[in-house]
């Protein structure tokens, strides 16, 4: 009587098998783990970029509020060795005007006037107007932070590894000051007005710990008849 005997694959070939499913699941579970880590790094990513557009959005709004002691500050303006311009700003006596485009006169320096006809149709911002990046002090016409406020000292600048400090802004942020032309009144109701000497503008640009990100924002600011004071 014949008998039938079964043969076996080679063990050689079980073994290959077996490396190609370990290959690829090694590949699979690789792939995931870049997925991760890629997506990890996006969202710090977006994380640090969201710090510093706030960084550069606060140093922006600093500056605004520089620019409105500069304008409205009497008392600043009046205390001893103040170079502030609080009394000078729309104030006849004190011939304190601004020319058409920007000064950069050490006393005017960032005080920018505009006619009526490029107010009524303007072509181009006065911010767009500027060098914002200009480092000359005989040549820039904007304000740095604390120029004429004295605040200068305030403000500390830098990404914080050499004081130890959190992340500040690159730079110091800056100002503009934009003067409308004419006087205006506002009206408040019941016929009465409030009455301005002047009417400005101001763009404020501030920076985050890298210098490229910036914020731009504008305030508008109503200076009343000056009192007796700085006359």
């Amino acid at each position: 009587m014949n008998s039938v005997t079964a043969i076996s694959p080679p063990a050689r070939a079980q073994r290959g098998l077996a490396l190609v499913f370990v290959l690829l699941m090694l590949a699979i579970a690789m792939t995931a783990a870049l997925f991760a880590a890629r997506m990890t790094l996006l969202g710090d990513k977006a994380s640090r970029n969201d710090r510093d557009r706030q960084i550069a959005f606060q140093a922006a709004e600093l500056a605004l509020a520089d620019a409105e002691l500069d304008l409205m500050d009497v008392d600043l303006a009046k205390a001893t060795g103040s170079s502030s311009r609080g009394c000078k700003f729309a104030n006849p006596a004190a011939s304190f005007v601004a020319d058409p485009g920007c000064s950069a006169n050490s006393n005017r320096r960032g005080l920018c006037g505009i006619t009526p006809s490029s107010l009524a149709s303007p072509s181009v911002p006065m911010y767009k107007q500027i060098d914002w990046e200009e480092t000359d002090d005989n040549a820039r016409v904007y304000v740095k932070y604390g120029e004429f406020t004295g605040r200068s000292s305030q403000l500390v600048t830098g990404d914080g590894s050499s004081t130890g400090q959190p992340p500040q802004p690159a730079k110091a942020p800056k100002y503009i000051i934009v003067q409308a032309p004419g006087k205006q009144q506002i009206a408040l109701g019941a016929g009465n007005t409030f009455q301005m000497q002047g009417a400005f503008k101001v763009y404020a640009l501030g920076y985050g710990v890298n210098p490229n990100t910036k914020v731009l924002l504008e305030g508008d600011f109503y200076k009343p008849v000056l009192d007796k004071a700085c006359n």
